[in-house]
């Protein structure tokens, strides 16, 4: 229940009106100062998604929360930098971190593309997308992030990135373009990690 309720508070503070003057304002980061009393507690979390959690309570400030719907990249991996500062702190294996990094990446990759329009090339490109999450799931599992860890900081990498009304309405209407496509899982094997 206490994921749910980080989810679903993500979702609701990031889609604030545009009217609130603090909602244009950006603090920008690269890179989240890493105490020894803040290692500790991350190491003394039973799961990855637990970090987040501890790292969303105390960094959330640093949120792209901008008018623009990729936000900032300066390294131009493909992942916003705040949240790349996130995965960046928690406390897990090198392999685990760029599956996470995958998975932000791929999480972001539709909102680089205008799917306001519901045609074919727009289909197509949308599924392409979307496909690229069956590489992030093998990813994770072969790395051995357990089912339930690799279910929900893919929720949680979800709600950080749609953290705006905004980024929220241009993954609804790319998400409407995949209504009725299907999809063959992965195994799990280290080809499908970048």
């Amino acid at each position: 229940m206490r994921k749910f309720t980080l989810i679903l508070f993500l979702l609701l503070s990031g889609c604030k009106n545009g009217n609130n003057e603090s909602h244009n304002e950006h603090i920008p980061v690269t890179k989240i100062d890493k105490t020894p009393e803040l290692i500790q507690e991350l190491k003394d979390q039973p799961t990855i998604d637990d970090q987040f959690s501890i790292l969303y309570d105390k960094f959330e400030p640093i949120l792209d929360r901008s008018d623009s719907l990729t936000g900032p990249d300066e390294n131009a991996d493909g992942i916003r930098d705040d949240i790349e500062a996130f995965i960046d702190a928690l406390e897990v294996t090198e392999p685990v971190r760029k599956a996470l990094k995958q998975d932000a990446k791929q999480t972001q990759e539709n909102l680089y593309h205008d799917f306001s329009e519901k045609n074919d090339a727009n289909i197509d490109k949308a599924i392409e997308i979307s496909d690229k999450f069956l590489s992030v799931i093998a990813c994770k599992k072969f790395v051995g992030i357990p089912v339930d860890d690799r279910i929900n900081t893919s929720r949680t990498i979800e709600a950080l990135t749609y953290n705006t009304k905004s980024r929220t309405m241009a993954y609804l209407t790319y998400n409407h373009l995949l209504d009725g496509s299907v999809s063959i899982s992965l195994p799990a094997e280290e080809e499908y990690c970048e």
